[in-house]
């Protein structure tokens, strides 16, 4: 049975223009600031510190579009799922699938197994457009570098189709119970942008990759269509008007043109990663777009400056160009072991424009074509299932280890994989009630009460292993609890590891089983403002607190920090069997130099305490010249900081002649 179509006065003020917006150059224009934002960004970051806002600027205009096309659609009783998904399949599909392939081919020639398996992953996330919720999820201890991960780019793509799996479908309901759309989208987008509000600074990571915090920019986007299918504004709706408004003058459209243009320069240049982001500063991308969409193609920014034809081809390619260009710099940082030569960077970025200009004309536009849809959706639907198959195999099979240019590297290779025991993590958060992420430890005998704490953050971790072997064998049990910066008395901020660690403390303090202490953190201490000051004395009101309980104290100077990767001493597959022409090595006097301030205080301070013992971590790495990432043909490091697993125990052989101890 056909609905009728709803009367103005059910719900809606009457569609004044076209359900299809006709072409606007000027938001391909507009495509084009936001895709060289990110680009430049990435490839050259002190260039424009904003850039990022590029994302936001896309999710203005992908709500606006999209959002015309399906209000549009509904208010002449058109619109069709099978319709609309089909046109997103066809739209979204072809670059992402292509792409996608790409990496894991290119994946299969240069990465090793653990980086492959990671890959493995994405795709499969991209494929779900799941991707923003595994790069939350994988936020952590244990994450990798974000220049490491060719997918990343993903999670723009997964906040907005799951945007476009929901919108649909609220939109109907609100048709058929005869509510008024732009309500919904005012409520849901307020709420959504109060939760951002929220979160941000306490839930940085949840807040940016969560669909819940991040819709209202999309909502934004839809809201301005709904204004400009119906000729309304938004003080016209929310006093109850129906009837059409008056046009804005060319004057007006102007202002709106301007104003816009100057809150997008303004986020890109006030906005850097160190700012709480999403938060309030995303006001300035969302609300720059908004104005120089609203403002329209004859306004004067929009006309003379996003309508240039350099900006509209460049706004053609936008999709494919930001595909392209994030895993092209990614495996390039990948193949380098750190950010490459600008020429490289550069000599990407025009690769990623050739390739992106490729695709769209060889295969996106024949795609889009309406010649044989239903066939090339259901193409593209096995294509991208494929590529997902592909992905879950890599992840299911440890990256394919036995890949003849991975085989002969295999042993260094494993000195790279972060070595966890979840199940003994799990039983000993469960032992002591530990029920969120924050809250992290293990226990060598789980049922048997501890003797021993070795308490930090992830560098008290990776000398879990070593320190573990050496009281197991000692009769001892040694409890690791992970923490953030293990002083009492710091300030937890927003920080939830930190909100977690007085528990911590508190635990290694008043556990009576515990004889030793041993702490240990990156934190470098210095006294160089407020905050510097105060860690020295939590610090020295840490020692004194578990020194009064009469636990034995143990006090670790931490590893050098390299400036390089250490996977460049390993030969990639393909590349060699050796890290040709890479030293390996950091001199002795670069650790020195930079570690001289905190190695002054951390001696002054133990002057106070000399029964506190010191165990130097760097010790069995350096000599008097060199501190060296290879000993014995092994790899000590998994990244620039902290040690593998053979680093770890390593170290550790060394920890019962330092301190004096029964070997």
């Amino acid at each position: 049975m056909k609905r009728e179509p709803l009367s103005a006065s059910a719900a809606e003020a009457p569609i004044v223009a076209p359900p299809h917006p006709a072409y606007r150059p000027d938001i391909d224009g507009l495509r084009a600031i936001a895709v060289l934002a990110v680009v430049l960004f990435h490839a050259f970051p002190s260039l424009l510190p904003g850039g990022f806002i590029g994302v936001d600027i896309f999710f203005i205009i992908s709500g606006f579009l999209i959002g015309s096309i399906i209000m549009g659609e509904m208010a002449q009783q058109r619109f069709s799922f099978a319709r609309f998904y089909g046109r997103r399949i066809k739209r979204i599909f072809p670059a992402l699938t292509l792409v996608m392939a790409s990496c894991f081919a290119a994946g299969w020639l240069v990465l090793f197994a653990d980086e492959y398996r990671m890959l493995g992953r994405h795709l499969v996330a991209g494929a779900g457009f799941v991707s923003n919720l595994l790069l939350w999820s994988e936020v952590g201890y244990f994450d990798t570098a974000a220049d490491t991960k060719p997918l990343l780019h993903l999670w723009s793509l997964g906040i907005e189709e799951q945007f476009y799996i929901f919108w649909p479908i609220l939109l109907m309901l609100a048709q058929r119970w005869r509510q008024r759309a732009w309500l919904w989208a005012l409520v849901l987008g307020g709420l959504s942008f109060l939760l951002n509000v929220a979160l941000v600074h306490r839930y940085p990571s949840a807040t940016f990759y969560s669909p819940a915090s991040r819709v209202w920019e999309l909502l934004m986007g839809s809201m301005l269509a709904y204004l400009t299918l119906h000729g309304q504004t938004l003080a016209g709706l929310l006093r109850g008007g129906s009837a059409p408004a008056a046009a804005p003058s060319a004057q007006r459209r102007n202002l709106y043109s301007v104003l816009g243009m100057a809150l997008l320069l303004a986020g890109l240049v006030l906005i850097t990663r160190t700012r709480a982001f999403p938060g309030w500063w995303a006001l300035l991308p969302t609300t720059g777009a908004v104005l120089l969409i609203a403002a329209g193609p004859q306004a004067w920014c929009n006309r003379y400056v996003l309508a240039q034809p350099l900006l509209v081809w460049v706004g053609l390619i936008s999709y494919p160009l930001y595909l392209w260009h994030w895993p092209l710099l990614s495996f390039a940082h990948i193949l380098h072991s750190a950010q490459p030569a600008w020429q490289i960077r550069a000599a990407a970025v025009l690769l990623a424009l050739l390739l992106a200009w490729l695709t769209y004309r060889v295969l996106e536009q024949r795609v889009r074509a309406p010649a044989h849809s239903r066939r090339k959706i259901m193409l593209l639907s096995g294509l991208m299932t494929l590529v997902a198959a592909a992905g879950l195999w890599l992840a299911t099979h440890a990256g394919l280890p036995q890949r003849s240019g991975i085989v002969a590297n295999a042993a260094l290779q494993k000195s790279l994989i972060v070595v966890e025991d979840v199940a003994n993590a799990e039983a000993c958060k469960a032992r002591y009630g530990f029920a969120s992420k924050y809250e992290y430890c293990l226990l060598d005998q789980v049922k048997q009460d501890p003797t021993v704490v070795l308490i930090g953050d992830s560098h008290a971790y990776h000398l879990v292993a070593g320190l573990t072997r050496y009281y197991h064998d000692h009769g001892g049990n040694l409890l690791m609890l992970g923490t953030r910066v293990p002083f009492i008395g710091l300030p937890t901020g927003d920080d939830p590891y930190q909100q977690a660690t007085p528990r911590m403390l508190e635990l290694a303090l008043n556990t009576a089983s515990v004889q030793t202490v041993i702490f240990s953190t990156a934190l470098k201490l210095h006294e160089g403002n407020p905050d510097g000051i105060a860690a020295v004395q939590a610090l020295r009101t840490t020692l004194q607190r578990f020194s009064a309980a009469g636990k034995q104290l143990v006090w670790v100077n931490d590893v050098p920090m390299l400036d390089f990767e250490p996977r460049s001493c390993i030969g990639r597959p393909g590349m060699g069997l050796a890290g040709a022409g890479v030293d390996c090595t950091l001199p002795r006097a670069t650790f020195d130099r930079n570690t001289a301030g905190h190695a002054a205080i951390v001696a002054r301070l133990l002057k106070e305490f000399p029964q506190v013992k010191v165990f130097d971590t760097a010790a069995p790495l350096c000599d008097a010249s060199r501190c060296h990432v290879m000993r014995d043909g092994k790899l000590m490091y998994r990244d620039t900081h902290h040690l593998s697993y053979d680093g770890d125990l390593y170290v550790a052989s060394t920890y019962a002649r330092q301190l004096g101890l029964a070997p």
